[in-house]
């Protein structure tokens, strides 16, 4: 049933309805009366972050510093991205079975390098994600679109996106933006004197941003929880490494006996200078300059705290706790499973499948930045589509898709089949057989190799039966 348009009947409406007041509040308000929130002071996002340490060029440098030093962090981010790298990439039609939805899908993956195509970019499409993904850590990254003119593969010059050019967050200056809400533009730091650059227009961008809310453009990266846990294992490293360093070498301590200085008759000045001269010999046996002591009996050497206390278990727990929080940010705790008092197969698969739908949603944001329609900060597809072809109605417009990080229901139910066969739940047919082939990389299966559900049952209880026998009659009937 087709929903109608409201119609307003004055025979049934009161007076108080019939109000022009209220009949306005019932249109629709387009003027728009509230702000996003976000506090935008000279092109700087204030008021989200507390700790000045973390915000503006301060965050880049310290989330920087984290995957440049710290192995754990950088093992997280390393699978995560990997993982993200791995997607397949195709533009589909907008409305399957339109020809023009069809042509622009055959445009936009001749444009990007999808489906067969070489592509019209003079870098791959993967190769740009390995910095464009490089927003997730950060909280947020964008990149100036180039573009070209070039004849496409029917001889019809067109324009073409040449690549998305990465603008390092390092030399971000200030948010461009006229009314504090929307985003106009950015401006970037001039890094070197060779060139000045100018201010880039929102919609020459493509703006990836993590957890955006308002307009908070730089968003918040998978690193901003980790930073705590990251100083405190410095930290407990640090002090481990001065404990260590403080016990490994036994620490002389100098003992003076005044009875035997009386009984050899020596004077304070006497005993001084040897206190003097068993100091300098301990100095230079904690620096490695002197291998041995030389003592008396008024000056004699002893070991500080015999039994040294060195002890390293309290900071290792630390460490390791901090490790795993490290570890959490990214959803990559199944790396740790060996390592922890948990190491159960189910709970990592359980951690895997988390992990996969973590790193498709994170792909959706970057097809969803490049699908669309023009605007600002995204619609790539809808901009070369507009240069190109005009005009073209939103809802043919090619939507970017990725494929290979879907969890595989076959590949995870592959140990029960067996069981499932048995049970009489599952058929093993061909179609099964080219599923499980494919998989397996085994190639299709050949026409000749096609067999029925009785052969492969006979065949799996290994060897001739009654099944092979009742299948072999069956066949025979039919052929004869």
């Amino acid at each position: 049933m087709l929903l109608e348009p409201i119609k307003f009947n004055r025979g049934t409406m009161s007076k108080a309805e019939r109000n022009p007041k209220h009949m306005r509040a019932l249109a629709p308000q387009f003027r728009t009366r509230g702000i996003t929130g976000t506090q935008l002071n000279g092109g700087t996002i204030a008021g989200k972050e507390q700790n000045p340490r973390l915000s503006g060029l301060n965050w880049v440098q310290e989330a920087e510093e984290m995957l440049r030093t710290d192995p754990i962090v950088r093992r997280s981010w390393h699978m995560l991205r990997q993982t993200l790298l791995s997607a397949t990439w195709r533009f589909e039609s907008g409305l399957e079975g339109d020809a023009v939805a069809d042509e622009l899908a055959r445009f936009a993956n001749e444009a990007f390098g999808f489906d067969g195509y070489s592509g019209q970019m003079s870098l791959s499409f993967e190769d740009q994600l390995a910095y464009l993904f490089e927003f997730v850590p950060l909280g947020y990254r964008y990149a100036e679109e180039l573009y070209k003119v070039a004849p496409d593969s029917t001889g019809q010059v067109r324009v073409w996106l040449d690549q998305y050019a990465d603008r390092e967050p390092s030399a971000h200056n200030k948010w461009l933006s006229r009314d504090s809400q929307q985003l106009d533009g950015v401006v970037q730091n001039v890094v070197g004197t060779t060139y000045t650059p100018e201010p880039i227009p929102a919609h020459k961008l493509l703006l990836l941003t993590l957890n955006k809310t308002g307009s908070n453009f730089e968003g918040v990266g998978m690193l901003r929880p980790v930073w705590w846990w990251w100083r405190t294992k410095q930290r407990a490293s640090n002090l481990m490494c001065v404990g260590l360093d403080r016990w490994a070498v036994p620490t002389p301590k100098v003992v003076v006996d005044r009875s035997q200085a009386e009984m050899a008759g020596l004077t304070d000045a006497d005993v001084n200078s040897m206190i003097d001269d068993a100091e300098a010999q301990a100095q230079a046996f904690l620096a490695t300059e002197q291998s041995y002591l030389v003592e008396n009996n008024v000056v004699k050497f002893e070991s500080y705290a015999e039994q040294p206390n060195l002890y390293a278990q309290g900071p290792l727990d630390i460490i390791t706790k901090c490790n795993a929080e490290i570890s959490a940010s990214f959803l990559a705790q199944f790396a740790d499973l060996g390592n922890t008092e948990t190491g159960a197969r189910s709970v990592g698969e359980i951690h895997l499948s988390i992990f996969r739908r973590a790193a498709i949603n994170l792909c959706d944001i970057v097809a969803s930045a490049i699908s669309g329609i023009d605007r600002r900060g995204g619609g790539t597809i809808g901009r070369l589509i507009r240069w190109n072809y005009g005009a073209i109605d939103a809802s043919k417009l090619p939507k970017l898709t990725h494929t290979g990080l879907d969890t595989d229901d076959l590949a995870e139910s592959m140990g029960m089949l067996p069981q499932l066969v048995q049970a009489g739940i599952l058929t093993p047919d061909d179609e099964l057989e080219r599923a499980i082939r494919e998989r397996l990389g085994a190639g299709d299966l050949p026409e000749e190799a096609s067999r029925s559900a009785l052969e492969r049952t006979a065949s799996a209880k290994g060897g001739s039966s009654l099944s092979a026998f009742t299948e072999k009659l069956i066949r025979s009937k039919r052929n004869g």
